[in-house]
């Protein structure tokens, strides 16, 4: 951990003195508020601790170093021999968000410049710069000559703007790795101090249940930023930025279940009973309602029945398959999970880079390396294909997801269960998965799994897990690698699995086969072919006179139509989700007069496909053409992976024109004949690489 000037100048004073002085008399000597020494002083005691002294704090007399004269003498010397930090651009703008967002009262611009060692108009420079980020997220930046340097705004949007910061700049790697003093810069300290880094793990304990439903929905990314928005909130409540400071409208929540809402209330109530006990802390009504907030926004599961809701964006991906086939000369296109790997990548990709947020990838100059040719593909591909400039590391990403396709086609033995842990996406850790087969075919991938989920998996259900980034497992039960798996890193992995894993496995001789592995796949296979019957054998073309309908009506009738065929029973409260899907974003497939609308819902019994030809073209807002055929997809809320799947395959299928013409002009047979000829063709690839991705 570094040490700034001014945590310098609280400790070259203090080692000065031969009794207790106060913490005005330090902030009248280095020209500070009080309330800035007791922040300081909170970072200057855990800088103090490796070297053997402690921070006295005396309630009514004062501050003083308690430490026998050897130590004080030593300490001397260290500050003597100290350098100065050196803050990059974009560190010095996270540090002085970071001091920013921590402090109530304004800063001098000076204190700001002192601390980052550069001058007054450098950092107002990077204030301007900032200025834009600090206003999207619901704050003020206030700056008065004399009066310092302040950032302003409710409590709620401070608390959300630091757990966005630490989402943008940490990884798990920092949040949960065992080395504590992983940063040489003091930015990334202060950011750590601020997200409640010291605390984490046990919000994240208090967190966590087994068998918890909501837990079984959420995706890796939404439980990472509950999360990061839980430890701030604590981390808040330690520093006195409680619930006095949160707005009663922000605690409201609206049109929630009654039943839901209780579970939700339930839950928090246990967490914030933990939390007070661990943390010996109290959590306000308003705290509750707050977290009970958190909690909803979290598990606003989507209605979103397929991968992406812009046809638009599946036709994005696979053109960037097809340019990189034609620059690599690899048949991609016959890679269906390379597809799939990339609609779960681009949308994140394209928002990023739309809302112009920074991306690290830590890799990238080693992707570059072993896959010279390769991102040059890739990097030529994507030009061209949206508006928007692809930086290197996000076109460091793609490789990686192209990289894996490269290498998924070697089918090898495996005979040790491995979890494989990666957060850097579905891409790195199928590459990850791939090189893994390549290198030591001894090694069988028996899940891809998040890191929180990693430490809970049953240890009998593993041998071996393989991780990106650190874990809060024993070290004889992980192995922390990077996805590209390098010579050494072969040979440790090598060496760990012979001298480690296979020792800990008593009675198999180094073979380790899972039970019923080969069965679960079968019984995947079977799922999966029975669905593709069902929805195919259950789709049919209904006319609907729509005569003098505007859009809501015409969903509503549909929604009436399914309920004669048991698919709905709600068909008011479908409706209103389909319509709410529209003012996301057109459901028109471009240059043509289909739409597709789609959603899942509880008032959704089973998966159903239909086809409802109007009887008059239907004006939508933002659409080129009218439209005059509209394929309705839906689903229960819980759906099963095989119907999805299934659903995402003949949701490709509308970017072919043979489909669209099918369903604009074709009958059912015709149409049902197609779709069954491509998912059997999707079945067969199932067939073929099932085991080797398993």
């Amino acid at each position: 951990m570094n040490i700034t000037k001014r945590q310098s100048e609280i400790l070259e004073f203090l080692l000065q003195q031969t009794r207790e002085v106060t913490a005005g008399d330090i902030a009248a000597r280095i020209n500070v508020s009080t309330r800035t020494i007791l922040r300081e002083l909170s970072a200057v005691e855990k800088w103090l601790e490796p070297h053997g002294v402690r921070l006295e704090k005396k309630s009514g007399i004062g501050i003083h170093l308690d430490a026998d004269p050897s130590r004080l003498f030593q300490l001397r010397q260290q500050l003597f021999r100290s350098e100065s930090v050196e803050y990059s651009a974009e560190e010095r703008k996270i540090y002085s968000l970071c001091m920013l967002l921590d402090d109530s009262e304004p800063i001098k611009l000076l204190s700001l410049a002192a601390d980052l060692k550069v001058t007054v108009a450098t950092v107002s420079h990077d204030l301007d710069e900032l200025q834009s980020w600090i206003g999207k997220r619901g704050l003020t930046l206030v700056r008065k000559r004399g009066y310092g340097v302040q950032i302003t705004g409710r409590e709620s949007d401070i608390r959300r703007a630091i757990s966005e910061l630490g989402l943008e700049h940490l990884d798990e790697s920092d949040l949960f790795g065992r080395d504590t003093v992983r940063h040489s810069s003091h930015a990334m300290d202060k950011l750590m101090e601020l997200i409640g880094r010291d605390v984490m793990l046990t919000v994240e304990n208090a967190l966590w249940q087994p068998n918890e439903k909501w837990l079984e929905n959420m995706v890796e990314s939404k439980y990472m930023e509950l999360l990061i928005q839980l430890s701030v909130a604590v981390a808040r409540i330690r520093r006195s930025y409680g619930a006095e400071r949160l707005e009663s409208e922000m605690l409201l929540g609206t049109g929630t279940n009654e039943e839901e809402e209780k579970i939700r209330a339930a839950m928090v109530e246990r967490i914030c009973d933990e939390l007070s006990v661990a943390l010996s802390l109290q959590f306000s009504e308003q705290e509750k309602r707050y977290f009970r907030n958190l909690f909803r926004s979290a598990e606003d599961r989507s209605t979103r029945l397929l991968p992406l809701d812009d046809l638009v964006l599946l036709e994005i991906v696979n053109e960037l398959i097809r340019r990189v086939e034609e620059r690599a000369g690899v048949h991609f296109g016959e890679d269906r999970l390379l597809r799939e790997g990339l609609i779960a990548h681009v949308e994140p990709v394209l928002q990023r880079l739309k809302d112009g947020s920074s991306i690290r990838n830590p890799l990238l100059q080693q992707i570059r390396k072993d896959y010279t040719d390769l991102f040059e593909a890739v990097k030529g591909a994507v030009a061209g294909i949206t508006e928007l400039d692809v930086p290197d590391e996000e076109v460091g990403f793609l490789v990686m997801h192209f990289g894996a396709s490269i290498e998924r086609f070697r089918q090898l033995q495996r005979e040790v269960r491995a979890i494989v842990v990666c957060t850097s996406g579905i891409g790195s850790s199928r590459l990850l998965a791939t090189r893994l087969a390549k290198e030591l075919p001894q090694i069988k991938i028996v899940d891809r799994a998040s890191w929180f989920e990693a430490a809970r998996i049953p240890k009998k259900d593993y041998d071996l897990v393989i991780s990106t980034v650190d874990l809060p497992l024993e070290k004889d039960r992980y192995l922390k690698i990077s996805p590209l798996l390098t010579q050494e890193e072969s040979d440790r992995l090598r060496h760990f699995i012979q001298n480690i894993t296979l020792k800990k496995v008593s009675g198999r001789q180094g073979q380790v086969v899972e039970p019923n592995q080969g069965l679960g796949w079968l019984v995947g296979l079977k799922d999966s072919l029975q669905e593709i019957v069902r929805i195919v054998q259950n789709f049919h073309i209904y006319p609907l006179d729509n005569r003098e309908m505007d859009m809501n009506e015409v969903l509503y009738a549909m929604c009436i139509s399914e309920v004669g065929r048991g698919t709905v029973h709600d068909p008011e409260a479908v409706a209103e989700l389909l319509a709410g899907r529209e003012q996301q974003g057109s459901q028109v497939i471009p240059d043509t007069p289909l739409a597709l609308f789609h959603t899942r819902s509880r008032h959704i019994r089973t998966p159903s496909l239909s086809l409802y030809r109007l009887s008059e073209p239907l004006e939508l807002e933002g659409a080129q053409e009218a439209v005059k055929q509209v394929l309705l997809m839906l689903g229960p809320r819980e759906l099963s992976k095989e119907s999805l799947e299934v659903l995402s395959e003949i949701s490709a299928l509308l970017l072919q024109g043979e489909m669209i013409t099918l369903l604009e002009y074709g009958s059912r047979d015709e149409i049902t004949s197609y779709m069954a000829d491509q998912l059997a063709d999707f079945f067969r690839s199932k067939l073929e690489t099932g085991r080797t991705i398993q």
